[in-house]
């Protein structure tokens, strides 16, 4: 029981410990401040407003989301960026309640000590966390399907970034004996055939597929044979190492070929509370959307010619639902049919158009880009229920015709398809348009297989900074 159970264990008690932890470091702080202090419950009020703002700033941080399985660095990470939001959220609260009278020295010394014991706690938890998957707590047996150079790195880069989480039980040849890494042929358990029989023999809890081509019909054997067995598996691109060290991302991105069932069975009821949400969220935005909307509407209709509005027909994949999507006019008129002449100088790859200095976009719409102020239209669009305020970036009909096999299948992109499409999400808080087609769908595959109300918090939290520095927008 404790050890089926120890993924939701380890993060409980790492939830109540932190807790504990701050309430400690906030007493220790008035101690360290004032040695003869008489009454610590005279500060009761910020001592209550930490205590009451410590859930909801961790949540949407995503401070515990895959803790289990999370590195070390990756999570003090997060509690650097969960003190710097604290300190925000508490010198914020105590100059609205003219808190004169509660010394800023007990709030700094607070800060400081609560973060210097809750990464001493994170670092100790870590380590027996290592130790118990090392003795069959929470970790998995990994068969990687592949056997050849890319492989190799993709096995480097799991126990780099996972440590032991990931136990990797063998190698399963999917190509010509020349192509074998010197390093992986000790290591081959068998062929495609054996697939079905090496499961059940090695208790193997995941199957990874390292390929180039991404080509889902090749592993059909091996797809039907974890779905027999009822394991996940996964198909990687050997270029995943950018993406495997984004701090929003816990686990290894790729393609699932295989769906869990209770995510099947859950799926209805998550569509429900998502839109549910986006609506509730959408009423509170109104107040401030509608007079920021009409500023920005005034503001393009003055400086340019043209409509307000830009409206072009967009999807998530090639043959999927079309609907017309909305935003603020941030080019000079006719610029949809001058695009053709500037793909030679497109900076992306794919079903994405990019280009830094587009010649297209009017001043004030350069301005309205690079802070995100032309997507508050899409609103229109999740009031309508064709979008959600977060989910995968839809692109334009014609940009799909672009698409090459020549290196990569991109059969496998559809999948972006399994929800609705969204304002912001993943990719825009992880680089934007720094980031490659292939990386821009990893990422969108990967928030939907952990998607859920409080990661979608968590994102549009971090969609807040990504607008004011506008890092990676054009």
């Amino acid at each position: 029981m404790f050890k089926r159970n120890w993924r939701y264990i380890y993060t409980l008690l790492i939830v109540l410990t932190d807790f504990a932890l701050i309430n400690v470091s906030f007493l220790l702080a008035i101690h360290l401040r004032f040695p003869n202090f008489p009454d610590p419950f005279t500060y009761w009020k910020p001592w209550l407003f930490i205590n009451l703002v410590f859930f909801p700033l961790s949540l949407g941080l995503g401070v515990y989301r895959g803790i289990f399985n999370s590195t070390l660095d990756n999570q003090k990470q997060h509690l650097k960026k969960f003190t710097y939001y604290l300190a925000l959220f508490v010198m914020s609260y105590l100059f609205l309640i003219k808190g004169h009278q509660f010394s800023r020295g007990v709030v700094i010394i607070f800060l400081m000590v609560q973060y210097f014991m809750l990464e001493i706690s994170h670092s100790l938890l870590s380590r027996l966390n290592r130790l118990l998957f090392r003795r069959g707590f929470g970790g998995k047996q990994v068969l990687i399907v592949g056997t050849d150079a890319s492989a190799a790195h993709f096995t480097e880069l799991l126990s780099d970034v996972y440590g032991d989480y990931y136990k990797v039980k063998g190698f399963i040849a999917n190509g010509v004996p020349h192509r074998h890494d010197p390093e992986v042929i000790p290591h081959i358990v068998g062929k495609y055939e054996d697939v079905d029989r090496l499961i059940p023999q090695h208790h193997i809890d995941q199957v990874f597929i390292v390929s180039d081509s991404m080509m889902h019909r090749k592993y059909e054997i091996v797809r039907k044979a974890c779905e027999k067995n009822h394991v996940n598996v996964k198909m990687v691109s050997p270029h995943i190492k950018h993406l495997m060290h984004q701090l929003k991302v816990k686990d290894v991105t790729g393609v699932p070929l295989t769906t869990d069932s209770h995510r099947l069975r859950v799926r209805k009821w998550e569509q429900l509370t998502k839109r549910v949400f986006d609506l509730a969220v959408l009423a509170m935005l109104s107040i401030l959307l509608l007079p920021l909307g009409l500023a920005i509407a005034l503001m393009i209709k003055l400086t340019s010619k043209g409509p307000v509005f830009f409206k072009q027909q967009r999807a998530l994949y090639k043959g999927g639902p079309v609907f017309w999507f909305y935003k603020f006019r941030t080019m000079y008129e006719n610029a949809d049919e001058m695009k053709e002449q500037f793909w030679g100088a497109n900076e992306s790859n794919g079903a994405l158009f990019k280009m830094k200095n587009d010649p297209r976009v009017t001043p004030v719409g350069r301005w309205l880009r690079k802070y995100s102020l032309d997507e508050i239209p899409q609103f229109i669009n999740v009031l309508k229920g064709e979008m959600s305020i977060v989910g995968p970036r839809p692109l334009p009909i014609s940009d799909f015709d672009r698409l090459k096999n020549d290196k990569m299948n991109y059969d496998w992109y559809m999948k972006r398809g399994e929800t609705r499409p969204g304002i912001t999400g993943l990719w825009q808080i992880s680089g934007r348009s720094n980031l490659s087609f292939e990386e821009m769908c990893l990422l969108d595959l990967y928030y939907i297989e952990n998607q859920s109300i409080f990661f979608d918090i968590e994102i549009m939290f971090e969609t807040i900074p990504a607008m004011f520095v506008g890092h990676g927008a054009y």
